[in-house]
């Protein structure tokens, strides 16, 4: 069962949760940046948590369907289309051999993944089929490509409540874990990190996001390169903050304030340049009870 590109779009690319264990060596995690959108679809279908999906940034992908096979498609709102006619999200549908997938450009959100039954079946490199172009692991989608999936004899089909749709639109807030570093923040910077409403750049992508607004009055220092984890806020040379993404290098040497709770990231991989968002903090406790009812929810290991 496969899949056949007809148009490549912005950015499609295949992605399951990441890699892990290979920062040491250099190798980012990679794997999708809306999580929750992600696990939706395995959900929808049935699915291992981390079978690999299509994640579609922007919009513009076009795919004909090689065999029938069932699908599951959420996240951003692309104006898909099945044979030119407009298609529910957040739920499973089955499509048949010859039927043209399209996504337009964004009404709401960034991201939109395209799951089917059993996965896409395309090659594992260090223990993922997450591609990750800044380190040349893999490729995203090229037009005339053949895209290979399992196959599958689940005919069901299922659905989200529209009450548990995500809004992409409703003001972004951010909860922080704080590094070990967040005591060298006199208060002045702190407060000024807490108390405004930072601007997405257009200069963001799957590395990592930065932010603009007031910057901080940093003191000139050197530092030595560390470990750097998903979603670790840097404070860069101009007193801005950058978050670490998906495919974020494994080591970085400017000041880290905290890092973001993972399912918050998932709302700002939908959010758009421009969109405002502030910080605020999390306690560990809170975090790993949100944590745990998502993993337990969704099957997660």
């Amino acid at each position: 069962m496969s899949f056949k590109v007809i148009k490549s779009g912005f950015l499609a690319s295949i992605q399951d949760k990441g890699r892990f264990g290979h920062a040491q060596h250099g190798i980012s995690q990679s794997g999708v940046m809306d999580e929750h959108a992600y696990a939706w679809a395995n959900y929808l279908l049935n699915n291992d948590c981390n079978d690999a999906a299509i994640e579609i940034t922007i919009g513009g992908l076009q795919l004909q369907a090689q065999d029938e096979v069932i699908i599951a498609i959420t996240g951003a709102d692309l104006n898909f289309k099945i044979n030119n006619k407009p298609a529910a999200l957040w739920q499973s549908i089955k499509i048949f051999k010859g039927d043209v997938l399209s996504w337009g450009y964004p009404k709401s959100g960034v991201r939109a993944y395209l799951a089917v039954k059993g996965g896409f079946n395309t090659e594992t490199m260090f223990g993922s089929k997450s591609i990750n172009l800044r380190e040349n692991i893999g490729n995203k989608l090229t037009t005339d490509e053949i895209i290979p999936c399992q196959s599958s004899s689940q005919s069901s089909t299922q659905s989200i409540n529209a009450q548990y749709f995500p809004n992409y639109n409703q003001a972004l807030v951010l909860r922080l874990l704080p590094s070990y570093q967040f005591s060298e923040f006199s208060t002045a910077q702190r407060d000024l990190f807490f108390n405004q409403n930072y601007l997405i750049s257009n200069a963001s992508d799957r590395t990592g996001c930065r932010l603009n607004g007031l910057p901080m009055a940093l003191k000139a220092q050197k530092r030595i390169s560390e470990g750097m984890s998903y979603g670790s806020v840097e404070i860069a040379g101009d007193g801005l903050p950058i978050i670490l993404l998906k495919d974020a290098p494994t080591i970085g040497g400017y000041p880290k304030i905290g890092t973001v709770f993972s399912l918050d990231l998932a709302k700002l991989a939908q959010r758009q340049a421009h969109t405002e968002l502030r910080f605020e903090l999390i306690s560990n406790t809170q975090a790993q009870s949100e944590r745990k009812a998502f993993n337990e929810f969704f099957n997660i290991d």
